[in-house]
């Protein structure tokens, strides 16, 4: 019976093992193929990013960054961001030990939720209760954002940093359905809307970005990757859609002189849910139309404006720019908070015109407020200062302006903030942007034209006259136009009458560092009935280099301009040998110098200087000199063509900037044994 038993039981075992062979099989399959890696978690990815070693100059990584965007139907956005960094070198450990996080309070809320260090495979939870709730550093606008600051624990190379946090709010990607306080603040201007500016670029190298957006039911999205190839995807979970864009191993942001923002130069993805530009541009109308009150005062001082210039009998085109330098040169640039819809409304004309202070936009509504009580049909505008805005009807918005409808239904611009002194109604620097009116029918997105160089021209004439000791005595009178002639302006007008010897100084300076006897004049600097215009004497003892039958020197204009990026940007402006990036010098420039030196009797100028023309797509030089009588002309005659220029330009516009940096070391040589 027993051994029956026993027999029973070998069989049974044998029955379960080979029932349980396919089972086995199966668990086989689950097992990952030869070469296949596991997904990655937090330690494989620190693991497999690497070291110093791997990523030359870079102090620290981006390992992972991901933000998943939940929109709901009022607009209100809940944002799960979650990064992982890694620290490779010591000054990496420094860069990264305080972790902050910005926020507009009216706006936005932030909620630190999870801080590890990452250290040999283990993770150091952070106390977040130390995070310190601060008053953002502020300047000119005070609109009481916040910054969210942690001091971490001492970090060591190749220490990892966790992060999680949540957003709720609108302005810029931001948000958990039950997280404090309500949305009801966090409504965004245009309720029910979405839209972002997603760059996938940053100070350190990335090794993958992911940004996700999940829509709610019936919201139809605008797209598109600029700048860059990025990789995206479209999904549905039930009865919303799903987004995502996503990057791997970008490199870290290039710093280069007068590169344009971010925006214009690193791949990024715009997106929005509006309908399109005129959607949005009535709905910029319908927010401010409340805004431009005509009282009592305002239409005294309009009259007093008119009253004052003697335009009682003027064309719209003359009162209305009296109104704007009036806007400019009284409202000072300070913003203050309004409360709710500070960032996107303006505020009331009466309130500026009693304060005399505001940002871009509210500056605007003053001149908007002023036209308006003297009859003009006027509307605010928003506009991007210094970038490109894109055809997704996006908020790429960071500057307010005034349009001036005429009476053929166009519109003229105007820009009270940045005509404060300057002889144009529409600064030149501004050339070549988008913009968009608010009006109540809607108006679509509209361009800025092209500036040729001849409209910002800066004229230097100098006359003077060297001494056999080689004393330089002379004039020069700098004149200018467009864009130019707000940068003479602002020579005389930015700092203190008291200390314009200095300035002055200062200006002739890389002339030669022994300038002196400098007397000078200009018309006031807020008189916009004329042009700018700037004229400097002076004396320079043993200016020349005295040689045996010789002297020797450089183009006092050339020297002046190659060294002040005030006077040219292009010119005064030291560029490396190779670029990556964009130029941006705001404007065209025309840039002539007319020197005439007369020269003791006797010498003559020996083997003429001349470079021939420069000509290239965006930017020309030439420089050329002869002698007549006894008097050395000097020429030069520099153009910058376009106000950025992209890196594929760069070769061609270095050959035309370093012709006018050699023009200004070439030595004019003058020899006794002439016959003049």
């Amino acid at each position: 019976m027993n051994r029956k038993i026993a027999t029973l039981f070998n069989f049974l075992a044998v029955l379960a093992l080979v029932i349980t062979l396919p089972a086995n099989s199966r668990a086989g399959d689950n097992k990952l193929p030869p070469g296949e890696k596991p997904a990655p978690d937090l330690f494989s990815r620190l693991e497999e990013a690497g070291t110093a070693e791997d990523h030359q100059g870079a102090e620290y990584l981006i390992v992972f960054d991901s933000a998943v965007n939940r929109v709901k139907q009022s607009g209100v956005t809940y944002v799960d961001k979650y990064t992982i960094c890694k620290v490779l070198t010591p000054e990496g450990s420094c860069r990264r030990s305080v972790l902050r996080w910005h926020y507009e309070p009216q706006s936005s809320y932030v909620d630190v939720r999870e801080v590890n260090i990452v250290r040999e495979g283990k993770k150091i939870p952070v106390d977040i209760s130390a995070i310190k709730d601060l008053p953002a550093p502020q300047r000119m606008i005070y609109w009481r954002d916040r910054i969210k600051i942690l001091q971490l624990p001492r970090l060591q190379v190749n220490d990892g940093i966790e992060v999680r946090t949540f957003r709720k709010g609108f302005t810029y990607a931001l948000l958990d359905e039950d997280g404090p306080p309500g949305d009801e603040k966090y409504i965004p201007p245009m309720p029910g809307e979405y839209f972002d500016i997603v760059l996938f670029s940053g100070e350190a190298p990335i090794l993958e970005k992911r940004y996700t957006l999940i829509l709610p039911p019936g919201k139809k999205l605008h797209s598109e990757i600029y700048n860059q190839p990025l990789y995206s995807s479209t999904s549905y979970q039930g009865d919303t859609t799903r987004y995502e864009w996503f990057g791997f191993d970008l490199p870290a942001r290039v710093h280069e002189p007068r590169q344009p923002g971010g925006r214009d130069i690193y791949p990024k993805v715009v997106m929005a849910t509006v309908e399109d530009w005129e959607a949005k541009s009535r709905w910029f109308f319908d927010v401010n139309s409340d805004q431009f009150e005509v009282t009592g005062p305002i239409r005294e001082k309009v009259e007093e404006i008119f009253r004052e210039k003697g335009l009682g009998k003027a064309s719209e085109a003359r009162k209305a720019k009296a109104l704007l330098h009036w806007t400019a040169q009284n409202i000072r640039y300070s913003g203050q908070t309004m409360g709710e819809g500070e960032g996107f409304t303006l505020h009331p004309g009466s309130m500026i015109f009693e304060q005399r202070s505001g940002v871009c936009k509210d500056i605007a509504g003053m001149l908007i407020t002023l036209m308006r009580a003297a009859g003009m049909d006027s509307y605010a505008a928003m506009t991007m200062a210094g970038s490109g805005i894109e055809e997704v009807p996006a908020d790429q918005f960071n500057h307010c302006v005034v349009a001036l409808r005429k009476e053929d239904g166009s519109f003229v611009m105007y820009d009270p903030t940045w005509v404060g002194y300057n002889n144009n109604i529409w600064s030149l620097l501004e050339t070549e942007q988008d913009y968009l009116i608010g009006t109540p029918k809607g108006e679509s997105l509209a361009r800025i034209p092209y500036s040729p160089p001849s409209e910002s021209p800066l004229i230097i004439e100098h006359r003077a006259e060297l001494s056999r000791e080689g004393d330089l005595e002379g004039e020069i009178t700098l004149s200018a136009s467009g864009a130019s002639d707000g940068s003479l302006r602002d020579i005389v007008s930015r700092g203190r009458r008291r200390d314009l010897d200095h300035t002055f100084a200062q200006l002739l300076a890389p002339v030669s560092d022994r300038v002196e006897e400098i007397e000078y004049e200009y018309p006031e600097p807020d008189d916009f009935s004329t042009d700018m215009w700037i004229r400097a004497s002076y004396r320079i003892p043993r200016f020349a280099l005295v040689l045996e039958g010789a002297m020797e020197f450089r183009s006092p204009v050339a020297r002046l301009v190659m060294k002040n990026g005030r006077l040219s940007r292009a010119a005064g402006t030291s560029w490396g040998e190779t670029r990556q990036t964009d130029i941006l010098l705001y404007s065209t420039q025309l840039l002539r110098g007319e020197e005439v030196i007369k020269i003791p009797r006797g010498y003559e100028l020996v083997d003429p200087p001349s470079t021939g023309d420069i000509d290239e797509t965006y930017a020309f030089f030439s420089g050329e000199s002869r002698m007549d009588g006894r008097k050395i002309i000097i020429n030069q005659h520099m153009e910058v063509r376009r106000r950025q220029i992209p890196p594929s330009g760069y070769p061609g516009f270095k050959k035309a900037m370093d012709g006018m940096r050699e023009w200004g070391e070439k030595v004019f040589r003058v020899e006794k044994g002439g016959s003049r």
